[in-house]
């Protein structure tokens, strides 16, 4: 069934007169990098495909091959000659149909990703759950189709796998990404890249902020977890975007000895994001509980109109607005 649909999306692609790219709502390496590999490939096939993203690329990925293709333009929704829609690594069906159902016509649409929550909502849906990252996904579509991908696409698909396996030291990393990666490598693959995207990112302010979370840390024996926050005075009071905080939970599940792990950062709209990471727990079930998801170790949520508050006992919580009227 993989190989028909990899082969079905391969037609659909080369048939659509004017097909769009939707990365995932939140940008990071894996949507981003599975999308401009793509576009990459449309690319050399004549065809510059607008990648939509729901906020500006974020610093670490604008050397990508074909960032430039990236658009925060809703306009773009607009054109009623649009006749498919590819969208990656995204299992939030509300907000994918928030987009199309701006477009004039009835374009089909095509779900490429590896979240075990996601909703099915494409027309066609290639949804492979054991996959290490969509980046994977799309590889896999390139050697189904006998399409070998060129250097860009390859740095594109190797970021977005580093990026979900946290360069191969996490629970998503096993034998097909490894594979995967060897083959993006031989491909020539820059890793240097690579590389920078990953790590060449965090600024001394952003730091002092991971040092405020690192001071944070409250732990729990019973639950063999730990947890920690993040307020908007910490991240505004040291002019640091979100981008800059993102992969503190992946670089604590690397440095930690326990099994589960939560950051709790309050968001610019008044909510409270919970990331979560475990080595043994299906946190995308715990995620799914609160309207979030994700993978199996590595999921998350968002509490509506909420706020941390630290009590005179010097422990974290989490307090709604229902709670404070």
């Amino acid at each position: 069934m993989e190989s028909y649909l990899h082969r079905q999306i391969h037609d659909l692609l080369l048939k659509a007169r004017e097909p769009v790219f939707i990365s995932d709502e939140r940008i990071d390496g894996d949507s981003l990098g599975s999308a401009l590999a793509m576009a990459d490939f449309m690319a050399s096939r004549g065809k510059t495909i607008p990648v939509y993203v729901a906020s500006t690329v974020p610093e670490q990925y604008r050397r990508l091959p074909r960032a430039h293709q990236c658009t925060t333009s809703l306009q773009i929704f607009e054109n009623p000659e649009i006749d498919l829609v590819v969208v990656f690594d995204c299992s939030d069906g509300d907000f994918v149909r928030s987009l199309v159902e701006r477009i004039p016509g009835n374009p089909t649409v095509v779900n490429i990703d590896h979240h075990t929550t996601n909703s099915r909502y494409g027309h066609v849906n290639q949804v492979i759950v054991d996959a290490p990252a969509t980046a994977a996904v799309v590889h896999q579509f390139f050697e189904e189709n006998q399409i070998i991908p060129s250097r860009d696409a390859a740095t594109c698909l190797l970021t977005g796998l580093c990026f979900d396996t946290t360069a191969f030291s996490n629970g998503a990393t096993n034998e097909r990404a490894l594979d995967v990666a060897s083959k993006l490598l031989l491909g020539g693959a820059r890793v240097h890249d690579v590389i920078h995207a990953m790590f060449h990112n965090r600024s001394v302010c952003a730091l002092r902020v991971w040092g405020a979370a690192l001071e944070r840390i409250e732990e729990d024996r019973e639950q063999n977890m730990i947890s920690t926050y993040l307020t908007r005075k910490d991240i505004e009071e040291n002019n640091v975007s979100d981008d800059e905080i993102d992969g503190l939970s992946n670089f604590l599940n690397l440095v930690t000895n326990v099994d589960m792990l939560r950051v709790f950062r309050e968001t610019a709209d008044g909510q409270v994001k919970v990331s979560m990471r475990s080595l043994t727990r299906d946190v995308a079930e715990i995620a799914k509980t609160h309207g979030g998801g994700g993978h199996k170790r590595a999921a998350g949520y968002v509490i509506p109109q909420s706020r941390l508050v630290c009590g005179e006992d010097g422990c974290w919580r989490v307090v709604t607005a229902s709670e404070t009227r």
